[in-house]
């Protein structure tokens, strides 16, 4: 709650600025105001003052390192059904509004130029490390999986902080690829939980996979679609930001590439260790009873939607891409 009051205080502050210089409340009213302002050098350092509070304030909501602290606590102790909606709604949708505010009311052009973006950028790139760094020392799969949003954020914010339309492109679409996949992991680790007598430590979960098939099935592709597994989600949005990287022809082009292979290592060190364990054999004085792991149709038909939305991601991408990268063109 305290997190969650400061970055609304900030944005809200930023707002209050911002009508201050130009006038207006209004999205278009706003750009036409601020690129008066930016044409003619005025208010230069107010203006940059407006969107750094803008944007650490839904930094903070979207859990941006090191603006992520509340993360592991929000997304790990609450039920599995909340800190899927959380992970893959909630936190998207500030991440969605800070996207709108950068093109329909101040103006990309405009936001290059105060280097706030370059800030954002720093941000994901460590947020990608420490995130995974974080997510290999847990002992507890949920809160693994809530440090592991912490590096994916950094991903979406990584391709914002390129600047570019094909960064931003693969920017919205890791949203959804993301969005899907972490759903589907958090629901799925709750079921393989509850097949393990309601335990979510690791050595609680071996054998999970077989008295909860299908979570266990839908917790295997979600990893394989963190880690970057051909034919999903995940593996269709890194090459999106790779191909995006080739497009800067700077240092972040060499910067993203690096850094999408060291998070990509770590993220196969977390999550096929998980995969490993759910399958291997249960702890000889462990006794689970076969029926706790069987949950109804509803919670099992929505794990196999999640999977089919995955892979469909990950096959038919370039039509959506095509489609995220025109409605950007005309966002402003």
């Amino acid at each position: 709650m305290i997190m969650n009051l400061l970055g609304s205080g900030m944005f809200l502050l930023g707002i209050t600025l911002l009508y201050d210089l130009s006038g207006h409340l209004l999205m278009s009213n706003i750009k036409e105001a601020v690129a008066i302002l930016a044409a003619d050098g005025k208010y230069q350092m107010p203006l940059t003052v407006v969107i750094a509070l803008m944007s650490i304030g839904l930094g903070i909501k979207s859990a941006l390192f090191p603006f992520h602290t509340w993360v592991p606590d929000a997304y790990g102790y609450s039920t599995p059904t909340s800190s899927a909606v959380l992970s893959s709604l909630v936190s998207k949708g500030y991440i969605f509004m800070l996207i709108k505010i950068y093109h329909r009311v101040i103006g990309l052009d405009v936001i290059r130029s105060t280097g706030i973006l370059d800030v954002l950028f720093v941000f994901a790139m460590v947020g990608m490390i420490m995130g995974s760094v974080s997510a290999i020392r847990q002992n507890d799969v949920r809160r693994m999986i809530a440090f592991s949003s912490v590096a994916q954020i950094g991903y979406i914010f990584m391709g914002m902080g390129m600047g570019t339309q094909a960064g931003m492109a693969a920017a919205v679409f890791h949203i959804f690829a993301h969005g899907i996949s972490k759903a589907m992991l958090f629901l799925s680790a709750g079921g393989l939980a509850d097949a393990s007598g309601n335990h979510k430590q690791f050595r609680h979960l071996r054998g999970s996979g077989f008295r909860s098939p299908i979570a266990g099935a839908a917790f295997t592709i979600g990893a394989l679609s963190m880690v970057g597994f051909p034919f999903l989600g995940g593996f269709t949005s890194k090459m999106n930001f790779a191909m995006a990287a080739m497009g800067t022809g700077d240092i972040r082009m060499m910067l993203v590439l690096i850094v999408l292979v060291i998070s990509t290592w770590l993220n196969t060190i977390y999550f096929l260790k998980t995969v490993i364990t759910i399958y291997r054999k249960p702890l000889p004085e462990a006794s689970y009873p076969v029926e706790r792991g069987r949950r109804g149709f509803c919670f099992n038909a929505s794990l196999v939607l999640f999977a089919a939305v995955n892979v469909a991601l990950g096959l038919f991408s370039q039509g959506i891409i095509e489609a995220i990268t025109n409605g950007l063109s005309h966002f402003g």
